[in-house]
């Protein structure tokens, strides 16, 4: 569970770097769209797949059945 959570928190501190977010650069293109849009996409994609992960992990510990 903790490894979950430092993905998270790492993937968020991540997103706001030049790695994602470069400063004055839309190249590459790819399919016409820019490097920070896909970037974005796909940061927005891990970071669902970690809720899917965190959802499936906690079920069986709080639910009320």
């Amino acid at each position: 569970m903790k490894l979950l959570d430092f993905l998270a928190i790492c993937t968020f501190i991540v997103s706001f770097t030049p790695l994602v977010i470069p400063k004055g650069q839309s190249q590459p293109f790819f399919i016409g769209i820019p490097y920070t849009m896909w970037m974005g996409f796909l940061v927005s994609i891990f970071f669902v797949l970690l809720t899917l992960l965190v959802s499936l992990t906690q079920k069986g510990e709080k639910d009320a059945d």
